[in-house]
């Protein structure tokens, strides 16, 4: 054990104020106390108060703060600062001391599986059902089971296992924080003559720091700073980003699949889903056709079918892309295609945590700072009011963020460059087995191009995000002469928020009363921004009958939710009826589900998560 140690300028624990921030034992301990009361908080108010309306505070601290917004600009940067911090870690400490520590049985040995829970288990049921996890009570259930779960592995099993092998993000910050650019390890020159191992006896994950530099991998090591409290020879430094991306170091065919499954559900996904799917053009796109041809055929009442298609087509492109690029790269480099995909494939990991970069800033300034501050004031009653977003859809500054997409893009060929010279073959080789090895950058490549050209091309759809056919704005538009506006002045006939013509989209008009002028929306999606997004107080909601085109209120009205005729705004079309009957018929004709105002309004703020 070293008690003294001189330094680097670039360790972060030369430096007394950002070695109080991740060393200090009792900042830390102080840190994961709070952040293990709003954990706990959290999911018992989400048991109380099981509603948005009642509680915005469960689901913006889980899918707002925590994930994305700590999660990815942390992991990118300073590496498992989360895990680091993790409320089941700093819980599970304690139990695996007074538990039973026993080994795993060899088959819950396998990181594979904590990656799987997250694909199936979390990304799947999201395209399937996208407000699965939303709600309040859901969000609580979900990781009430997910603690019982992590507690009763710590308590079992020894070392940490759940953390190692069976955490849902566990192996997935294990891999994407590879491209931070701080490193956990020791002074060599101080351990040559340690006979003690202070730093090892003092990791509760059974770790040696003193051979993360060796091995140039920190293994399973989460920033949880225990050794460092222990023996002064460990440094946390600041290093060039993704170093050990450049070296060599022992491949993890966990983190493998990490990678690619996550790039695939996350990255590629959500550009055919969220993005191209906002295109004029959008239902000539084979992934929503191919959804529509699911529908059609299993007739499913509420699944979202566009999602689950953009998830298998993405998946299956991503990891043919992967295998089928690297197969063929492994044979200019005259070596066997395992040791060629579990190589080279490492340099895909910054297309999902650079890349994802850009879709987290941008929606820090279009939702999360809103929703997180206003969350906070509502979970904890405070006499504050309602902040607004920093930014809105119309504020085109918002979108230089799309810059850190080619970021990504460069950074990963970069890596895929360095890491074909691993392999002994030609120069012309080389070049050729990078071209076909980066056929996935270069996807990602062509995706942020296309995107660019067809929204200028082809402009977006009609009604906004994510609609499909172009049945929309025949049927939802009336003239002008046979709209009711409720507002006044010139701009009588715009969206309140959106500014769109009201009498384009007017059988799906809302209004609402805020502080007694009347707000007239073209959509449910726009009267959701006001409420869930501004937490504006509105009374006297109201919504057009389809039938009649007359306002009625919202709680008298028969939504018919997810019909081929699609609505505005929204993934999902919502139309009301004054009448029961007349949804019926509706339904009958254009297939859909009759609910309630809260239900499709549960179904509107999915655009907004």
């Amino acid at each position: 054990m070293v008690n003294q140690q001189k330094r680097d300028i670039n360790d972060l624990f030369a430096n007394p104020i950002s070695a109080f921030f991740f060393k200090n034992r009792f900042f830390l301990i102080l840190l994961r106390m709070s952040v293990l009361a709003l954990f706990v908080y959290a999911i018992f108010l989400g048991f109380i108060a099981p509603t948005k309306e009642q509680n915005g505070f469960t689901t913006i601290l889980f899918w707002s703060l925590f994930w994305p917004l700590f999660m990815v600009v942390t992991l990118s940067t300073f590496g498992r600062l989360f895990c680091g911090i993790c409320p089941h870690a700093f819980v599970g400490k304690f139990l695996t001391k007074v538990g039973l520590n026993k080994t795993p049985p060899k088959w819950l040995q396998q990181p594979l599986i904590g990656v799987l829970l997250l694909f199936f288990g979390w990304w799947t049921v999201y395209y399937i059902y996208p407000t699965a996890y939303k709600s309040p009570l859901s969000t609580a259930i979900f990781f009430t089971v997910l603690s019982v779960l992590a507690f009763l592995f710590f308590f079992i099993f020894k070392e940490m296992s759940y953390c190692k092998y069976i955490c849902p993000i566990g192996t997935l910050t294990r891999a994407f924080s590879k491209v931070s650019f701080t490193w956990l390890g020791t002074y060599a020159s101080s351990c040559q003559t340690c006979k003690t191992f202070e730093c090892t006896k003092a990791c509760s994950y059974n770790l040696k720091p003193f051979s993360f530099n060796s091995k140039v991998s920190m293994g399973d090591c989460t920033l949880c700073m225990d050794c460092a409290q222990t023996c002064e020879s460990v440094h946390f430094k600041l290093t060039k980003p993704s170093s050990s991306l450049f070296q060599k170091f022992q491949s993890s065919t966990a983190e493998i699949w990490a990678i690619l499954l996550i790039t695939a559900a996350i990255t590629i996904t959500m550009s055919f889903h969220h993005a191209l799917s906002r295109v004029a053009i959008s239902d000539s796109y084979f992934w929503v056709q191919f959804g529509q041809w699911l529908q059609n055929t299993l007739r499913i009442e509420g699944i979202d079918y566009i999602g689950v298609s953009a998830l298998m087509c993405a998946s299956i492109i991503t990891i043919s892309l992967a295998a089928g690029g690297t197969f063929i790269a492994s044979k200019f480099l005259n070596c066997n295609f395992k040791s060629a995909f579990y190589t080279l494939s490492y340099a895909f990991i910054p297309i999902f945590i650079i890349g994802g970069l850009s879709h987290t800033y941008e929606f820090f300034f279009l939702h999360h700072y809103s929703n997180i501050v206003n969350g906070f004031i509502q979970g904890f009653h405070l006499n504050i009011e309602p902040v607004k977003p920093l930014a809105t859809k119309q504020d085109t500054w918002t979108h230089f963020f799309g810059i850190i997409n080619y970021i990504a893009i460069v950074w990963a060929l970069l890596i895929m460059a360095k890491r074909i010279t691993f392999f002994k073959a030609s120069g012309f080789k080389r070049l050729l087995a990078f071209c076909f090895a980066s056929l996935l950058i270069f996807f990602y490549l062509g995706l942020n191009v296309y995107r660019s050209y067809a929204f200028t091309t082809y402009g977006a759809k009609q009604g906004g995000h994510a609609q499909h056919g172009s049945s929309k704005a025949l049927f939802a538009s009336v003239p002008i002469e046979r709209a009711t506006l409720l507002q006044h002045g010139e701009k009588k006939n715009q969206g309140v928020v959106c500014g769109m013509p009201l009498n384009k989209h007017f059988k799906t008009n809302h209004s609402a009363k805020l502080n007694g002028e009347i707000r007239q929306y073209c959509s449910i999606h726009c009267l959701a921004e006001d409420v869930y997004v501004r937490h504006l107080p509105l009374q006297d909601i109201q919504v057009v009958d389809v039938s009649s085109l007359n306002f009625i209120d919202v709680t008298e009205a028969f939504y018919v939710v997810g019909s081929r005729i699609k609505g505005t705004m929204s993934e999902t079309s919502q139309y009301a009826f004054a009448s029961k009957e007349d949804a019926k018929t509706f339904v009958a004709q254009n297939g859909g589900e009759i609910k309630t105002f809260d239900e499709a309004f549960e179904v509107a703020i999915k655009d907004f998560k």
